[in-house]
C-alpha cells in the first residue's frame, strides 16, 4: 500500500459536500438520487472527487483525485465546487 500524500499531513477539504437533485433528474436508469447513493455504498466515498491538501516530500500541496469507480468519475456541481474551492 502506498501514499502519494506524506503520513499524517492529509487534511481533506468539503467532506459533507455531496450531490442533491434539485432538478429532480429522470432519465431511462434508476432515479439518480438512487444512483448516487449506490455509488456512495459501493465505493465508501461521498464524492466523485476527493479534494485537500498535504504534503509531498515536505512541500505543501493542494490535490483533488478523481475516482473512475464513482458514476465513472462524473463531473457534476459538486464535483466542480470542489475543485474551484481547492484551486
Amino acid at each position: 500500500n502506498r501514499t502519494l500524500i506524506d503520513p499524517g499531513t492529509w487534511a481533506p477539504m468539503d467532506e459533507n459536500m455531496v450531490s442533491m437533485d434539485p432538478i429532480e433528474f429522470h432519465s431511462e436508469e434508476d432515479p439518480y438520487r438512487d444512483r448516487i447513493n449506490s455509488y456512495q455504498i459501493e465505493t465508501g466515498l461521498a464524492e466523485a472527487v476527493q479534494t485537500g491538501i498535504g504534503k509531498l516530500n515536505g512541500i505543501p500541496i493542494a490535490i483533488g483525485v478523481m475516482d473512475f469507480k464513482f458514476m465513472g468519475g462524473s463531473m457534476g456541481s459538486v464535483v466542480g465546487e470542489k475543485i474551484t474551492r481547492l484551486i
